[in-house]
């Protein structure tokens, strides 16, 4: 081994390629091991069984395809696995210091299932319920936060509805997020309204999209890449979506020192990188 492999050597063993097959078996304490299987888990979906992290989701076309063809999805990189790993830490540290702080913490993981028409239900595991009131906690990014200050009017993953999901299928009137920031450790508390008919709307209208054909389902519009650009890029929800290279096959990857953007509509070639088909 070489210290200058050691980098890539953490990915390949996150990602579970060979020679390394991940770190099951590694000495982690057997609280990292659950947040490490929380993270880096798929889960084999019952017949007819949404779940509520899906019913807020903006991309009828996204959920169709994560429901009839979940093979096709994007694996996840050894980044992005670091990532949902630490945002899994992040969150269960909070409850932990919550419950030192004196405050009530019940249900933890608890089940929640919303029965629907013809056999058809939606299910989850709720984070936590907080002094009685139904609480998600959500690492997130200064950006990030902003949308939970302006209610998520913009809310590309659908947060508010799963949690009012989760609200509705037990019972609760009040629910909030409880947020970290990865960036500068603050944290955020912002409730939100339990709308039961926008729930219901939203899990009838997942069940009609994963049950249609996909040539019915549009597409989410892209976005101009800047203010000044005449380029258009995926949407933010496309853009961490694991099928955009079903739904967009002439899609661009470009790679900013910020990350990729997906351009589906080029009209002045930028001067990076393009990440070859």
């Amino acid at each position: 081994m070489n210290i200058n492999t050691l980098v890539g050597d953490i990915y390949t063993t996150l990602e579970g390629k060979a020679p390394y097959w991940g770190f099951s078996s590694l000495d982690l304490t057997s609280s990292l091991q659950e947040v490490y299987k929380k993270s880096n888990t798929i889960k084999e979906r019952p017949p007819k069984t949404l779940y509520f992290s899906e019913i807020g989701d903006p991309c009828p076309r996204k959920l169709h395809y994560r429901f009839n063809s979940p093979h096709l999805a994007e694996k996840h990189d050894g980044n992005t696995l670091i990532k949902f790993f630490y945002g899994n830490m992040l969150e269960d540290f909070v409850l932990a210091v919550t419950e030192g702080a004196g405050h009530e913490v019940t249900s933890r993981q608890g089940r929640a299932t919303l029965e629907l028409d013809d056999g058809w239900k939606v299910t989850g595991k709720i984070d936590a319920v907080i002094d009685g009131v139904l609480v998600d906690v959500k690492s997130t990014t200064k950006y990030g936060e902003e949308k939970f200050k302006h209610g998520l009017v913009d809310d590309p993953f659908g947060y508010a509805l799963q949690l009012g999901g989760y609200a509705v299928a037990l019972g609760h009137t009040s629910a909030g997020f409880l947020t970290i920031q990865k960036e500068l450790g603050h944290l955020g508390w912002y409730p939100i309204t339990v709308d039961k008919k926008k729930v219901m709307s939203g899990a009838h209208a997942a069940v009609k999209a994963v049950t249609s054909d996909i040539t019915e389902l549009p597409r989410l519009d892209p976005v101009p890449q800047s203010k000044t650009s005449k380029n258009m890029k995926l949407c933010t929800s496309c853009g961490y979506c694991p099928y955009k290279k079903q739904c967009w096959p002439e899609m661009r990857t470009f790679l900013y020192s910020n990350g990729p953007e997906f351009l589906v509509k080029v009209v002045d070639v930028p001067r990076v990188m393009e990440v070859s088909k």
